[in-house]
């Protein structure tokens, strides 16, 4: 049967024991976050090499490359990824050597999650603020989220605040699934029912605003979230 999940976010989770990895694979999984497992410090690497993350939990008592060996690796590299220690021993010397956060095995798998949520909007916040201000959706359409303006060919339309907002998210991450959730986390810092149909009204002013370009459009997948078609 095909799994249709729809997922957040991409981990990669580096830990020796199978039937540990195994379990908290299931259990990020369901909690949103789609998560390959490497067994060994030198597989850590090739996936996340290979691979686009958003995050990495990491054991440190690993086989072949420990670690502190790959922390330093992808730290010494410049890359800012979000790296969250999850371990049996205690290893809090590690966020003095680039990790973001740590937590010890067995913690609540609700505390795990708010960990990584809070890692992975943090470094998103950091990267939108390094991303030109002009960004370009198709060779039609463009914004500028410091002016809000959209422009559609020669027509251009100020778009307000929250509406800008929530297209300079799309922006970030076309074609990407963002939960409601997540976009009211980002906007008001806290999801409500109230929050939750205030972002549909303004997302249904975007949609408005993004017509006039039949190769944009904004999906809703309901009990999901929205996604940004781009071509």
């Amino acid at each position: 049967m095909e799994n249709k999940t729809k997922y957040t976010a991409n981990i990669l989770y580096a830990e020796d024991d199978p039937q540990t990895g195994r379990i908290y694979q299931i259990l990020l999984q369901r909690a949103g976050y789609h998560t390959d497992i490497a067994e060994d410090g030198k597989t850590a690497l090739e996936l996340y090499e290979k691979n686009a993350y958003d995050l990495i939990l990491l054991d440190m008592e690993l086989p072949l490359l420990d670690g502190e060996e790959i922390l330093l690796h992808i730290r010494t590299k410049g890359d800012t990824i979000p790296i969250i220690i999850l371990s049996s021993v205690n290893h809090r010397e590690t966020l003095y050597a680039g990790a973001d956060d740590y937590l010890e095995k067995g913690c609540d798998i609700r505390d795990l999650q708010a960990r990584i949520d809070k890692a992975i909007a943090r470094a998103r916040q950091t990267y939108a603020e390094k991303t030109p201000n002009l960004f370009h959706l198709s060779t039609h359409t463009s914004y500028n989220r410091i002016t809000r303006i959209l422009s559609i060919d020669d027509k251009e339309n100020k778009l307000g605040s929250m509406e800008g907002k929530i297209l300079w998210y799309f922006c970030l991450r076309p074609n990407e699934l963002i939960t409601a959730e997540e976009f009211c986390q980002h906007l008001w810092n806290l999801y409500t029912k109230a929050k939750d149909d205030s972002l549909r009204r303004y997302i249904t002013f975007l949609r408005k605003a993004l017509q006039a370009d039949k190769t944009l459009s904004i999906m809703n997948e309901f009990g999901n979230g929205y996604r940004l078609i781009t071509p």
